[in-house]
């Protein structure tokens, strides 16, 4: 007999949980490769589902010839590495002709070590496996997209590769398989519905969370000496670099803020921490040099490589204000970490940041990618350091709402949901 979820093993053995991340590792540096919110998310998410009496097999596929099968990373909570393809880096791109032998690899897991008693995915190269597994295994199906391809063809940077049509056809399929779907924000949630023609029954607003004990104010003097970079005023950009998550519009926002206050602006620097995304292979680094050479501000310009999370935490609480003009984003945890840090957001309207920055509160929401709008706002949080320690302290406030704590409670009611056998509302 299967224990409730959160109640331990009262009624027979722990529930077991399979979690599909396929392209990409909670264990990986997030800002690198195709890693980011998602890898933080389903790490955070499954330490605290173990401590509720869940035993946690997280599969994703193997990058590497000498890495263990299992690997333990919390009490309860491992990663199980499943061989398909070559035991290397592989684009995203090229994962759909694996799907089937990463789907195998799972269900002979399931057949060495027991059954599970539910399967959450996250992306929907994961999804198409959790599908295949939930047939195979008669248990219930989780999906969590983060990104959707629809929305994201819908704001495509210029030059940018539209997201092909197998993914767009996947997503649709996971939806009308899954049991349950996640939504981070309440945009979400009316995407899925009206892009993707989900039931509304069946979707969970879950949002993301932030470890306080990481991110949280410190005083930006004794940081910007740890970073060595004391004397200076920093703005900030922490991500993958993509055209997608903007960082020429933050490039062209500072020489536009530079050209139109010299003298307000001579201290000021922006630091950019993040690595290169999806088939480029660092071309958008050289771009974005190009373009801050062609600007006249490449001496204004730091680019650091992904940060681990405890340093980049002093990064944030370094800025001045965090810069997020990606052109769509699902949720916005670079937003939600540096408000949490004290720091002021200036941040694109679109997608989840709506919903993680209070526009005029804990910073600034700016209509389009229009450089000069963008720097304005950077200028008037340069200006005026009273109204934005008042703006850093409303976001450490406002962060307070999310926790990795809550998210995984919120995951732990849609699990009991399923496994007790409830209908959808």
């Amino acid at each position: 007999m299967v224990g409730k979820p959160g109640d331990g093993s009262a009624d027979g053995r722990r529930a077991r949980v399979a979690v599909v991340s396929l392209h990409t590792s909670p264990l990986d540096q997030p800002g690198t490769g195709d890693s980011g919110g998602m890898n933080v998310y389903v790490r955070a998410a499954a330490e605290r589902l173990a401590l509720h009496g869940i035993d946690v097999d997280v599969f994703t596929r193997r990058r590497a010839p000498d890495v263990a099968e299992v690997e333990e990373f919390a009490p309860g909570a491992q990663i199980v590495h499943v061989t398909a393809g070559p035991r290397e880096h592989l684009p995203k791109e090229a994962l759909p002709a694996f799907l089937g032998e990463f789907l195998g690899g799972v269900l002979r897991r399931s057949e060495a070590v027991g059954s599970y008693d539910l399967v959450h995915t996250h992306y929907w190269l994961s999804g198409w496996v959790g599908k295949q597994a939930k047939a195979a295994w008669g248990v219930p199906l989780v999906a969590s997209f983060h990104t959707l391809g629809k929305v994201k063809n819908y704001s495509l940077a210029r030059g940018e590769t539209p997201e092909p049509a197998d993914r767009l056809r996947g997503e649709e399929s996971v939806v009308e398989g899954a049991d349950r779907v996640m939504a981070a924000t309440p945009a979400e949630a009316a995407q899925l519905v009206g892009l993707y023609g989900a039931d509304p029954r069946h979707i969970r607003l879950v949002p993301p969370g932030v470890d306080h004990r990481v991110f949280s104010p410190r005083s930006r003097e004794q940081t910007l000496a740890r970073l060595h970079l004391s004397g200076v005023r920093l703005l900030l950009f922490v991500g993958r670099l993509q055209p997608h998550k903007g960082p020429d519009v933050a490039v062209r926002a500072l020489a536009e803020a530079l050209a139109r206050d010299p003298a307000g602006t001579e201290d000021v620097m922006l630091a950019i921490v993040g690595g290169p995304s999806g088939t480029g292979h660092g071309a958008e680094v050289a771009r974005l040099m190009d373009l801050a050479g062609a600007l006249g501000v490449e001496e204004r310009v730091m680019l650091f490589p992904p940060q681990p999370q405890i340093r980049l935490a002093d990064f944030y609480a370094a800025a001045e204000g965090v810069l997020v003009p990606s052109r769509s984003e699902s949720f916005g945890l670079v937003a939600l970490e540096a408000q949490a840090c004290g720091v002021p957001v200036i941040a694109a309207a679109v997608g989840g940041l709506r919903y993680v920055v209070d526009d005029g509160v804990t910073g600034y929401l700016v209509e389009g990618h229009d450089p000069a709008d963008h720097a304005e706002r950077m200028l008037r949080i340069l200006a005026d350091r009273t109204a934005a320690c008042r703006m850093g302290e409303a976001g450490v406030a406002h962060s307070l709402r999310f926790s990795w704590d809550s998210t995984a409670n919120e995951i732990l009611a849609v699990y009991r949901e399923l496994l007790d056998g409830g209908t959808a509302e």
